[in-house]
């Protein structure tokens, strides 16, 4: 479990958030709820990138808030983050016999799952 703080500010009755130490992290909000839900999405979002790409996680830091900022923690759970990050799809090429083939694209077989579902079977998965 990550805990991030998150820099709340108002001005013009739009809600703005930022994650200190997270270069180019950022969403606002017309209220407080959206800008909430809004951040939790980014943060979300830019993990999922790092964990994608191999990017170190930096270390949440701590922030004392100005006299017109909020600071609230962001709870990120990042297991199924990085579970997501880990699963992304890539194209294989594989050869059957062409009676096979024909027979599957008859009865409109979905060749990937079918071969995910035996994989999986052949794994003990």
């Amino acid at each position: 479990m990550l805990f991030f703080p998150c820099v709340l500010t108002q001005e013009d009755h739009i809600y703005y958030a930022n994650f200190p130490g997270l270069d180019n992290v950022f969403t606002d909000g017309e209220t407080l709820e959206e800008v909430v839900d809004n951040a939790k999405d980014v943060l979300k979002g830019m993990l999922f990138s790092m964990y994608k790409n191999n990017i170190e996680i930096p270390k949440p830091l701590s922030y004392k808030a100005k006299d017109d900022e909020m600071v609230i923690y962001i709870e990120i759970w990042e297991e199924p983050i990085k579970d997501k990050a880990n699963q992304q799809s890539i194209k294989k090429t594989l050869t059957i016999p062409k009676w096979l083939n024909d027979l599957s694209e008859e009865k409109s077989i979905n060749f990937s799952s079918v071969l995910q579902f035996a994989l999986k079977k052949e794994l003990g998965l």
